[in-house]
């Protein structure tokens, strides 16, 4: 017994760490986007802000989704550009995986290529992409979630928006929404999208 709570102790340090907002507790329930369009969220969205930051400056993120022909069916190819702290544009190239079954709107983001501090804790560098709510055409709230035997999790949110900035009242409405979740404020980090080109 002391050897597991010693080896609890030292994970939670290391993973206090290594990324921000980690929680007791398993991972919250959110109510997802009911009746889930893939093809009217295809294209590009640009990230307003974050639950989380990640180390350095970057700016001007933004995500395009693509159907891509494969083998005589579709694979749906997400691309995140963002301006890194030296100002060089960064690319990562990734894959929106969609459930066979169930709800449409609980994704699967597959990343081509380490990202951040998250890929050592990640099987096959996967994340959940789940859409919370969206009207397609000026803003949507993903959500995702790490677990960590279900005696610790990281939240992480993302507020997208169709072009570069987005509504106070669309803003206003996803954080009431990030609230109902027990998701706090104060760690959301807003996105530089100021004379973005990207």
């Amino acid at each position: 017994m002391q050897g597991l709570l010693f080896t609890l102790s030292i994970a939670s340090i290391f993973l206090i760490k290594k990324v921000q907002a980690v929680e007791w507790g398993p991972c919250q329930r959110v109510d997802l986007q009911q009746n889930f369009t893939i093809d009217k969220y295809l294209g590009t969205w640009y990230e307003i802000e974050r639950l989380y930051n990640i180390s350095g400056k970057h700016s001007c993120i933004s995500e395009t989704i693509s159907r891509i022909p494969k083998n005589n069916k579709y694979e749906f190819q997400i691309l995140t550009r963002m301006v890194n702290g030296d100002g060089e544009v960064v690319a990562t190239p990734g894959q929106l995986i969609i459930p066979s079954k169930g709800e449409k709107a609980k994704l699967l983001y597959r990343l081509d290529q380490p990202f951040g501090a998250i890929e050592d804790r990640l099987d096959e560098r996967v994340l959940h992409y789940w859409v919370v709510a969206t009207d397609y055409t000026s803003y949507s709230l993903v959500f995702s979630c790490v677990s960590f035997l279900g005696i610790l999790h990281t939240p992480y949110a993302w507020i997208l928006s169709r072009e570069h900035h987005l509504s106070e009242n669309n803003t206003n409405y996803l954080h009431n929404l990030l609230t109902e979740y027990s998701i706090n404020l104060k760690d959301i980090v807003k996105v530089n999208q100021d004379g973005c080109i990207v």
